[in-house]
């Protein structure tokens, strides 16, 4: 079966190569058959892959231990559902994931757009392929998962048990899903420039693809945070660890790129910009994988040392360089038809948004790789920790924050200062108000100047998002003689697309109210002996003995720790944990986590005291707010839901009439 797969995986790479190359004999000699084939090549490519795939799923959950990769990243004591994201668990599984994802990509976008697009979509086609003909040849030169080995063990080495946890069946494939979906709309736009055809048809194409990549790139982020707060055992959900960085930096200039595209559909300009901001974003991507595979950096998130860092470097000069050759190449036909026309209006508020976001992405860039260019140049190690990031990023997000709130009072193409006076004016109130009375809430509490600016900015952007909801339906109700809940639906049905983005912006407003509640934690570290009992925050503590018991193909040694609130209420169980697999010679940190609306009491199992019997030391954070971080996942999901319901009128009837053409060709044929 293995050498069956490594023989799909091949023929899948023949494959590629001929979809990448006929496409242009197919436009040099005017002929769609050769660009129908290259379609149905791409078509092809999905199905051989996902035979090998099938294959390493199978070997996987069967434990056949002749397969290397199988033996080092399983083990016949692991639940099944830790066997199937054993696929992706390891470098070379990952690799053959990501060219699955990317090949059925592939597949859609030559499915889906054979009637429109039908200038550019031979150079897509051909894109996405030389994409793919590169990742097989790196998958079955070095990194090929089905690969045998001579002696076959009785048992595997298993998967890290940090992979061992529900949030990571869900997190790296969406970070796949988010980082290879920005291939598509890198691919339309290197298509319009290889065709000199660059007008808006490849954006509106694209939105759909843009927003799911966003998306899931998101909820990679959320869900990686989660895991890392749940399985590290350090207390918090974000370090600025490289491999942090290499997600977020391509999902910084994503959002800066949905945005300016919008200043494009809406006054045809920032062509320039948002090629750029798309050669960008798909170079990051490139650097995220690098930083991931080439084994240079020390992350609990990267895999180990692997022969394909250099070839993803090579990889991104290519991309680059052939990127930015071909926007040179066309520039004068991306210049824009209006100029801006006054400096309160939305396009201005918008380009003030993209600067900030590239500038966080450039600080983080250079954070990450300034270290690793400094070994490499002159052999000095440096670390570059949080605080850098901190103090360079805060004040660029603060403003994001505010000017999320600001770009939806003011109007594209011009405002006066009176009516920027009047719109802004309700919703500064309710932020002053509701600060001052959050200030009072907290008194007594040392609190640092960030808390006051996020505390205003939140509640200045929520109440922009509810006044304009409120009004809307008030005024759509009116004029439909109905009630309230049906004007609602009204609003949202007929502009879903704005009051998805505004639901949108409402998951990132609670996404910094999560992060404002780092400010004020508490940390502190307890020893406590069989019966005793101590405070901290408004809870109590006590600790009742040690005990062991098996969760999945663990065992664990547990604190067993009784909570109760400030007025001696009992309120759960908590059994932070040292957990001990079979395949693994060192006990891991297993947390307890108690969550509330309004903060976690988070227990980490720190140590048992050999000098006192029956003693134990644990560390307790009480962390505010954390929740809300996650709860911007869901909303997120309805939001992207929303937005992805409406297509612009313009682009369905061009596909209308591409199809129509299409049909009549094949007829007189």
């Amino acid at each position: 079966m293995a050498d069956f797969g490594t023989i799909s995986l091949m023929a899948a790479l023949a494959v590629c190569v001929y979809g990448s190359v006929i496409p242009h004999f197919g436009v040099k000699t005017n002929n769609w058959n050769l660009i129908r084939s290259a379609q149905n090549a791409s078509i092809l490519s999905f199905f051989l892959i996902s035979v090998a795939s099938y294959v390493l799923i199978y070997s996987l959950v069967t434990s056949d231990f002749s397969i290397f990769y199988v033996w080092s990243h399983s083990s016949t004591d692991m639940p099944l559902i830790y066997k199937i994201t054993s696929f992706w668990g390891g470098l070379e599984g990952s690799l053959l994931f990501w060219i699955l994802v990317q090949s059925f990509f592939a597949m859609i976008v030559a499915f889906r757009y054979q009637y429109s697009n039908r200038e550019i979509i031979p150079y897509v086609i051909t894109t996405l392929n030389a994409i793919l003909a590169f990742l097989l040849v790196l998958l079955i030169g070095w990194s090929n998962p089905l690969d045998l080995q001579a002696i076959i063990p009785k048992e595997g080495q298993g998967l890290n048990p940090l992979l061992q946890n529900p949030a990571m069946a869900i997190h790296p494939p969406s970070l796949y899903l988010g980082f290879i979906g920005f291939s598509v709309p890198f691919a339309f736009a290197m298509g319009g420039l290889i065709r000199g055809k660059l007008d808006n048809e490849w954006v509106l194409t694209t939105r759909r693809w843009t927003l799911m990549s966003w998306y899931f790139l998101s909820a990679g982020l959320i869900l990686g945070g989660q895991w890392a707060y749940e399985e590290l055992g350090w207390g918090g959900f974000w370090a600025w660890d490289p491999v942090e960085n290499a997600a977020l930096m391509p999902w910084l200039t994503g959002t800066a790129f949905l945005h300016s595209v919008m200043i494009q559909e809406k006054r045809n300009m920032l062509k320039i910009w948002n090629v750029v901001l798309i050669i960008t974003t798909f170079g990051l991507t490139i650097v995220g994988t690098f930083l991931t595979r080439s084994g240079i950096i020390n992350s609990v998130h990267s895999f180990t040392q692997s022969e394909i860092g250099p070839a993803f470097l090579v990889y991104l000069a290519l991309v680059l360089v052939a990127g930015f050759a071909f926007l040179f190449k066309r520039i004068q036909l991306l210049e824009s038809d209006y100029k801006i026309e006054s400096v309160l209006c939305r396009e201005n508020v918008f380009l003030a948004q993209n600067i900030l976001l590239v500038g966080i992405a450039f600080t983080v860039l250079l954070g990450t790789t300034f270290p690793l260019l400094a070994e490499a140049v002159r052999g000095t190690k440096l670390s570059i920790q949080a605080p850098f990031f901190n103090t360079i990023t805060a004040p660029m997000g603060y403003a994001l924050l505010i000017l999320m709130g600001i770009g939806m009072l003011i109007p594209w193409r011009r405002s006066s200062l009176e009516n920027f006076r009047r719109n802004f004016q309700n919703p500064s109130i309710f932020a002053t108000l509701g600060t001052i009375f959050l200030v009072w809430f907290f008194y007594g509490k040392s609190l640092q100047w960030g808390v006051y600016i996020i505390l205003w900015s939140t509640i200045f952007v929520t109440s922009t998002i509810l006044l304009e909801l409120i009004l809307a339906t008030q005024m759509k109700a009116k004029q439909t003689k109905s009630n309230f809940i049906i004007g609602f639906y009204y609003v949202i049905l007929r502009n879903r697309r704005r009051y998805g983005g505004l639901l949108i912006h409402f998951g990132v407003v609670l996404m910094f109210l999560g992060f404002a509640g780092t400010f004020f934690g508490i940390e502190k570290d307890l020893t406590l002996e069989v019966g005793e009992s101590k405070e901290i925050g408004n809870y109590r503590l006590e600790f009742k003995n040690i005990g062991e018991f098996m969760s999945g193909n663990a065992r664990h040694r547990a604190a067993i720790i009784n909570v109760y609130d400030s007025d001696n209420n009992f309120l759960e169980i908590l059994k932070p944990a040292k957990s001990f697999y079979p395949t693994q010679p060192q006990p891991l940190t297993e947390v307890a986590i108690r969550r509330t609306f309004l903060e976690d009491l988070y227990l980490i199992f720190s140590s048992e005291n050999a000098k006192e019997e029956n003693s134990i030391t644990i560390k307790v954070y009480i962390n505010p707010l954390v929740g809300w971080a996650w709860a911007a996942l869901p909303i997120f999901t309805i939001g992207i839901g929303i937005c992805l319901t409406y297509r612009p009128k313009s682009l369905i009837a061009h596909e209308l009439v591409h199809k129509e053409r299409y049909m009549a060709i094949n007829k007189s044929l």
